[in-house]
């Protein structure tokens, strides 16, 4: 697809993996918004690497939040380069903006295809604007 040419969002296939109720139910809200409808979450790392263990073809973007109980996301990060993911991740947080910077820097060290980061709150723009770089 040429960098020119805007993704669409609807067609592609999302998972959040955010340990917050709340959170999770906002960013899938926000995707809503914008179009998407096959959206799948799980509240951390383990669970969301049983989903993508699953006959179900990966998601097309992760969004993970880097701080959560069991398995933060820079340890699924690693689980993710490890695997050979071939989708893209953005990072979502309300750490800092250092501490999303290193998450991102070992994730791109790990040929991960990252879109970059996130912080919360989430909105539909902000989702819009790291979605963009898929392109």
């Amino acid at each position: 697809m040429p960098n020119d040419a805007e993704p669409d969002l609807g067609s592609l296939s999302y998972l959040i993996v955010e340990d917050e109720e709340f959170s999770r139910a906002v960013i899938r809200k926000n995707l809503e918004k914008i179009g998407a409808s096959k959206i799948t979450t799980a509240s951390n790392g383990i669970e969301a690497l049983a989903q993508l263990q699953s006959p179900e073809p990966p998601p097309d973007v992760i969004f993970i939040d880097i701080i959560m109980p069991e398995m933060g996301g820079v340890e699924l990060l690693r689980h993710l380069g490890d695997g050979g993911f071939k989708g893209a991740v953005a990072l979502v947080s309300a750490a800092g903006e250092e501490t999303l910077a290193v998450a991102e820097g070992m994730a791109k060290y790990r040929d991960l295809n990252v879109l970059g980061f996130i912080t919360k709150p989430v909105t539909p723009q902000s989702l819009t604007e790291i979605l963009g770089k898929l392109g």
